[in-house]
């Protein structure tokens, strides 16, 4: 039997209760899941509850959790602030389709982590937020087009699900990648108002750039692709974003849905000391709750009241920007900002001990409360150095051997990160550095 036979056999034997709960959810949902991402072979453990920093699943077995809900739980599971704030929200009012002061202390809360964001709009999801933002953008400029990143994530609306992650015989010029649509049900028209650019490569964005002068309305980038690990910019390539975008008369937008108060206070924007013109939010704002925002500067925002549509009943639900204020004023402060940091530089530095020790090849990127553990020497600098450098199967197999010790390490797929929440303390990182090292000799025999 192979690691990964022995690896699944392991799980399914520990999830009876998930497999046949699952098949049944199946039965009413496509996939079994509520977002296809979350399925995955042999089947997905079926959760109970959440608490803290574990997940509890129908089979009894209790998870260490580093997944955080794909990032949305920095706060970790029931925050108590949050729970509490919340709960004397219900019996205030859970939906006021009328303006209510919490859209003030939410934005202004936004406003003081963001120096480039002068007002704020709120929506209901990451991919909403992105999608309101690219409209103003090309709004604003007057021009169609996209300009988006090759290989980075920004929701599931049609523009966006172009490149996000073409095979590795469809990606064409490296300066030049190949306009791929990922999803059925998006007109073939569609990708004609979107161009593609690579990451890290000042060079050939402005090259496309001056290719299609006065075409491209907006840019949209992930300032850390958070699809590809944790990529980050190398060489002030997001401050020559922001030259190019002044030059050519671009909007430039940072989708920090995933960065956005994870990365720093005022996500990536302050961490890499960028002003972009839009700034898309989500997740971690939130504590676990669905919201977005975006927001920008003034003379942009004010494109809505000129005719750039942005609606919606459910924006700006008063039991949601409940969890927002509450979570940016008295969860996320400047203390849990340094605790979550200095348990990820305990993570990053444990995990690189047990590799080299047990003569694994790999390294690990983190920044702040976001980190990756890549299998291979090779520095990941751009969805191709992914495709080319990073063993999928290899790191499915530490996945599932992380799973079956009781600790879930990300997301699942190679190219997620893992989330450290303001809840975890360093008994959980030392937990985690355990279950590690007890599959460590394992994977190394397997490398």
């Amino acid at each position: 039997m192979d690691l990964w036979d022995s690896l699944e056999s392991e799980y399914v034997d520990r999830t009876p209760k998930s497999k046949e709960r699952f098949e049944e959810i199946r039965n009413h949902v496509p996939a079994g899941v509520a977002s296809t991402y979350r399925a995955w072979d042999p089947h997905p453990f079926v959760v109970d509850r959440a608490e803290g920093v574990h997940l509890h699943d129908v089979d009894g077995n209790s998870y260490l959790d580093f997944d955080m809900n794909n990032g949305a739980g920095m706060v970790g599971h029931a925050h108590p602030a949050v729970t509490d704030a919340v709960k004397t929200q219900l019996d205030e009012g859970t939906l006021f389709t009328h303006p209510h002061d919490l859209l003030a202390e939410a934005a202004e809360e936004l406003k003081k982590r963001w120096d480039p964001v002068d007002l704020v709009r709120f929506t209901n999801s990451g991919t909403e937020s992105t999608m309101h933002a690219i409209r103003i953008a090309r709004a604003y400029t007057g021009k169609d087009k996209l300009l988006k990143i090759e290989g980075s994530y920004h929701g599931v609306h049609d523009a966006v699900l172009i490149s996000k992650s073409t095979p590795e015989g469809k990606l064409g010029h490296p300066e030049r990648p190949t306009k791929l649509i990922e999803s059925e049900g998006i007109p073939e028209a569609i990708a004609d108002t979107v161009e593609i650019a690579p990451f890290n490569d000042l060079e050939a964005v402005e090259g496309i750039m001056r290719e299609h002068m006065n075409e491209i309305g907006a840019l949209i980038v992930e300032p850390i692709v958070m699809n590809v690990g944790v990529t980050q910019p190398y060489k002030e390539f997001l401050q020559g974003l922001r030259e190019l975008c002044d030059e050519y008369g671009i909007a430039y937008i940072f989708d920090e849905v995933k960065t956005g108060v994870k990365v720093a206070p005022g996500g990536a924007a302050e961490y890499y000391d960028v002003e972009p013109d839009l700034v898309a939010m989500a997740k971690s704002i939130g504590g676990n709750f669905p919201v977005g925002a975006f927001g920008g500067r003034e003379e942009v925002m004010r494109t809505i009241e000129d005719g750039a549509a942005h609606y919606g009943t459910y924006n700006g639900s008063p039991l949601v920007l409940q969890a927002v204020t509450t979570v940016l004023r008295d969860v996320l402060t400047d203390d849990a900002y340094q605790h979550v940091n200095d348990l990820g530089e305990k993570l990053v530095a444990g995990y690189e001990d047990i590799m080299a020790d047990a003569g694994i090849d790999g390294h690990v990127e983190n920044v702040n409360s976001q980190g990756i553990v890549h299998f291979t020497e090779e520095r990941i600098e751009n969805y191709r150095d992914f495709l080319e450098h990073v063993d999928t199967e290899f790191h499915e197999n530490y996945w599932f051997a992380m799973l079956n010790q009781g600790v879930l390490p990300h997301p699942h797929d190679a190219s997620q990160q893992w989330t450290i929440s303001v809840q975890h303390e360093e008994e959980h990182i030392d937990e985690h550095l355990e279950a590690f090292k007890s599959v460590a000799p394992l994977l190394a025999e397997k490398q």
